[in-house]
């Protein structure tokens, strides 16, 4: 007699809330272990048992006990946000401060993903504050980004204190859209992965258009 074979069963994928539960708890757990030197090279300050950082143009604090990450107002900061400060507070390295000056797709662990960044970061910028140079300077001003004298339009964002980000843009003319590049120290997979880097870069894009943290 032959028995039916069963159909494989794909194991759940887990819902994405809880994947990024699970990221901030051992965001959370894996900060127990910096050094308060460590975390204070990275520009943080500690004080009340609880962690300063400068992010963009906001001082957000870390608060392990709470397990929260909140602006200076006292909001929380969203999923994204969250975890790529608690990953940079987590770094364990000095890495040498560099100016950016690479892209994403010299990046050597980054190449094939790079067209999937295009489009999540490069492409979606151009369609909301890169859209026309006036929108772009203001929104850029607003964020703390620093004028560089570069292209059309260009400037610097630190993002975090040892990390700052550079975005690079060209006016429009009739036939293309306004092409921009956001340019990455070149050892910045030092302290962040590849997928780090590409969240971050979105989520500066994103606080660019006008969104919260």
């Amino acid at each position: 007699m032959t028995i039916p074979r069963q159909p494989l069963q794909r194991p759940p994928v887990p819902p994405a809330q809880e994947n990024l539960k699970r990221a901030t708890e051992m965001g959370f757990a894996a900060l127990a272990f910096q050094s308060e030197d460590q975390a204070r090279w990275l520009g943080a300050e500690q004080a009340d048992g609880r962690w300063r950082l400068p992010v963009l143009d906001d001082v957000l604090e870390v608060d392990p006990t709470a397990g929260r990450v909140v602006t200076s107002a006292g909001q929380d900061v969203g999923p994204a946000w969250r975890i790529l400060v608690l990953h940079y507070l987590a770094v364990a390295s000095q890495s040498e401060a560099r100016e950016p000056a690479v892209t994403f797709a010299d990046l050597a662990t980054a190449r094939s993903y790079a067209g999937v960044y295009q489009g999540r970061v490069i492409a979606r910028l151009c369609a909301t504050a890169g859209r026309d140079a006036e929108t772009l300077r203001s929104a850029a001003e607003g964020l703390g980004g620093r004028p560089v004298d570069a292209a059309d339009l260009t400037f610097d964002f630190d993002v975090f204190p040892r990390l700052t980000l550079r975005l690079v843009w060209h006016a429009p003319d009739e036939e293309f859209p306004p092409p921009a590049t956001l340019l990455l120290p070149d050892n910045i997979e030092t302290p962040l992965c590849a997928e780090d880097v590409t969240v971050l870069s979105e989520s500066l894009v994103a606080r660019l258009a006008g969104r919260p943290s």
